[in-house]
Order: structure tokens, then C-alpha cells, then sequence
């Protein structure tokens, strides 16, 4: 019974800020505009900051010098061509996906998308992607939940970037929450958990995998391993946040 009402509060939240999401607000910090304009001045900085600073060359995780691979890319370079983001995990970045993803704020999908979009668009090794694949939910999550924020995401990516996107992949094990567990713990959390469900969407494809938090990138890895496997020939990943956990 709680998991029924939870769902139905979840989806009278979306459905309402779906429909009237905030007039003139910034849709991360939800304070006001002083003009009209997609992002507040205090958010659109901040992001500027934090984009300027160095990152992981494959992964996207912050490292000390530009250029520099973080210590787990450099143990073990991962199968995808690169991982790129949106946003910190932090602030009032890591409070928006958790709008979207805990209290059904499904309009968030829009401005966080476009976004996500731009990183893409500006990335030179994204720019012959071919395919946009949403990393997908186990159906008793999806049922729970009522939505795939990836999915949402995804959507979004593939009308702003003009490109086709499928759910291609499954996830047949119903695996532990993530939250909590290492590294290695998460990988093996993970193994086997993913699959092609439609191989002829993806065979001989350079795929964008979509999810909306990279911190420990195992999701991204299995991914990728599944993508691969199935036929594809390359796989990026984009997400909204990157951090750790």
C-alpha cells in the first residue's frame, strides 16, 4: 500500500509541475530570474566554474591536472570512447536529479537535457553518434517508480541533438541499491544485470549511452560491455552529474 501511494504522489507531482512548472525560475535553484532566461547568473557560473576545472580525460571524474587520466581509468581503462556530464554531483545539480528522480518532477527532464545537449554537441569525439540508448530500469523499479529518468532524459537528448533514440537494453537482474557499496562492490553488483533486448537497433551503431549519475561508472562499464557484445561498435556516455557518491 505505501508503495501505491508513493507512486501516486509521485505521478500528481509530475503531472503538476509538468504542466506548470515554474514561470521565470531557474529550473535548478528555483529562484527567481531577474530577466528571462534559462539559467539563474549564480547556476550558470557556477557550472562555468566547474566545467573549466580538469577532468579525467575518459571518465569526466575531477583530477588534479588537466590532460590526466583519474587513478581507476589508469588501473583499468574502460571499454567506452569517453564519459562526459553536465553538472557536479553537488548543490543544487545533485538536488535537481533527485527532483526529478525521487518527487516525479518530470519537467526537469527538459532544462536538464538541453544541457546535457550542449555538452554533447561540443565534445569532438561524440560527434559521429549515431544512436541514443537510455540506461534502462529492472521492471519492478520502473513499476515502482513509474518512470525511467534516463529514458526522460534521453528523449530529450535525441529532439536536441536530432537524433534516434531506443531502448535497446534490459535489465533482467533485479540488483542492490547502489548507494553505499565500493567500487568492486558495485561491479559485482552489476555483473550480468544487462542485455541487448533489440540487437538490430544497435549492430554496427556508435552509441550514446544516457544515464543520470556517473560516479563509480559501473553502471556505464556493464553497459558497455552489453552494448558491445550486442553489436555496436563504439559507446560515450553522457550524464547529467558526475562525482562521488
Amino acid at each position: 500500500m505505501a508503495n501505491v501511494r508513493q507512486v501516486l504522489r509521485h505521478c500528481i507531482e509530475g503531472l503538476t509541475t509538468l504542466l506548470y512548472p515554474p514561470a521565470l525560475s531557474c529550473p535548478l535553484c528555483r529562484e527567481a530570474l531577474p530577466r528571462e532566461g534559462f539559467l539563474c547568473e549564480k547556476c550558470r557560473l557556477l557550472l562555468e566554474l566547474w566545467r573549466a576545472e580538469p577532468h579525467c580525460r575518459l571518465c569526466g571524474r575531477s583530477v588534479d591536472k588537466a590532460g590526466e587520466l583519474c587513478p581507476d581509468c589508469r588501473r583499468q581503462p574502460p571499454l567506452f570512447v569517453a564519459a562526459r556530464a553536465a553538472a557536479p554531483y553537488d548543490g543544487v545539480f545533485r538536488q535537481a536529479v533527485h527532483r526529478l528522480k525521487f518527487r516525479g518532477e518530470q519537467f526537469l527532464a527538459g532544462p536538464l537535457g538541453k544541457l546535457m545537449a550542449q555538452v554533447v554537441a561540443a565534445e569532438p569525439l561524440y560527434r559521429e553518434v549515431q544512436l541514443i540508448v537510455p540506461v534502462p530500469l529492472h521492471p519492478r523499479r520502473l513499476k515502482e517508480r513509474g518512470f525511467n529518468q534516463s529514458a526522460l532524459l534521453a528523449q530529450e537528448l535525441g529532439r536536441q541533438l536530432g537524433l534516434p533514440c531506443r531502448e535497446a537494453l534490459r535489465k533482467q537482474k533485479d540488483t542492490l541499491d547502489q548507494v553505499g557499496l565500493r567500487r568492486g562492490e558495485r561491479l559485482a553488483n552489476l555483473a550480468g544485470a544487462f542485455s541487448v533486448s533489440q540487437p538490430a537497433l544497435i549492430r554496427g551503431k556508435y552509441v550514446l549511452l544516457v544515464d543520470d549519475i556517473f560516479t563509480t561508472g559501473s553502471t556505464a562499464v556493464h553497459c558497455t560491455e552489453a552494448l558491445l557484445r550486442g553489436g555496436a561498435v563504439r559507446v560515450a556516455v553522457i550524464t547529467w552529474a558526475t562525482g562521488a557518491n
